[in-house]
């Protein structure tokens, strides 16, 4: 589940930085669906990576760390 968040979430990043790049070549009045898109692209690439990141650290947080490790 975590690598598939992952992987979804630099695969998002790639539409998102095209469509951003998009939006600069375009005229002005012409771009505003480029940044929508790489808008939402972004967005779901954020929500992967921060419920990743929340998966990974509850998963790390609920270890028992014993006082004679140190």
């Amino acid at each position: 589940m975590k690598h598939l968040l992952w992987v979804v979430g630099l695969i998002a990043l790639g539409p998102a930085l095209w469509f951003f790049n998009q939006f600069y070549k375009s005229p002005p009045e012409e771009g505003k669906h480029y940044l929508a898109y790489a808008g939402v692209f972004f967005v779901i690439a954020l929500v992967c990576f921060a419920v990743f990141f929340f998966i990974r650290f509850r998963q790390e947080g609920d270890q028992d760390i014993s006082i004679t490790k140190f």
